[in-house]
């Protein structure tokens, strides 16, 4: 797995803990622009570590259930 930036573990952490969510959801959490979030999501999506709801716009985003237990695994060996 490619290292994540601090921003990415952040938005692939509250995808676990609080389910789906929009771009812009995510965008006014994380305090970035909406170009700057739109890419950080594809980047997401095209690794292959969220997945995407395009039945409507804004596309809602979720996190794949081995990348939430790769999640919870490294956050149980930190304690």
């Amino acid at each position: 797995m490619a290292a994540l930036t601090n921003t990415e573990v952040i938005v692939l952490e509250m995808l676990s803990a609080e389910g789906p969510k929009t771009a812009p959801e995510i965008k006014d959490r994380v305090r970035l622009s909406r170009e700057h979030t739109a890419r950080l999501m594809k980047k997401l999506y095209e690794k292959g570590y969220l997945e995407r709801e395009t039945g409507k716009i804004p596309f809602s985003y979720r996190i794949k259930e081995e990348m939430k237990k790769f999640l919870n695994k490294a956050a149980s060996e930190q304690m």
